[in-house]
């Protein structure tokens, strides 16, 4: 699994002093983002190249709090790829190993229209690199 880690800053924090439930999302969201970069399949790129790959889905389940002095690690791996889809796991622990949070994402690859998009039709070399990733996930 990729592994992304930060810690909590004090802005994430709500009333009750824990992490507020709405940053598990862009905590997701950041890890993700800098897992396809390292694996050459940057967003940034993905979009200027006239497709954009928004979440279709995020469940997720809430195991324990995050608080303000954590370094927690979101570890993510790429579960399924269909070209036109792809779907992402997760789990967020704290330093001590902990599970905060785990928990999946759907995907869909769509143009600026916001329709729906087949990667390999589209963007072949980079339909080949999410398959490669995906090979090297499972």
């Amino acid at each position: 699994m990729y592994e992304y880690s930060r810690p909590v800053f004090y802005y994430e924090t709500d009333q009750m002093g824990v992490v507020h439930h709405s940053n598990y999302a862009r905590w997701l969201e950041e890890a993700r983002s800098y897992f396809f970069d390292e694996h050459d399949l940057a967003y940034v790129v993905t979009e200027s190249l006239g497709v954009m790959c928004p979440i279709t889905d995020l469940n997720v389940k809430f195991k324990f709090p995050a608080k303000f002095g954590d370094v927690f690690t979101v570890k993510l791996r790429l579960i399924k790829y269909t070209g036109v889809r792809f779907r992402v796991e997760y789990e967020i622990v704290n330093q001590d190993g902990k599970l905060l949070l785990y928990g999946e994402s759907a995907h869909a690859f769509i143009d600026k229209e916001l329709r729906p998009i087949a990667l390999p039709k589209v963007i072949p070399d980079r339909h080949e690199r999410m398959k490669k990733l995906l090979e090297q996930q499972l």
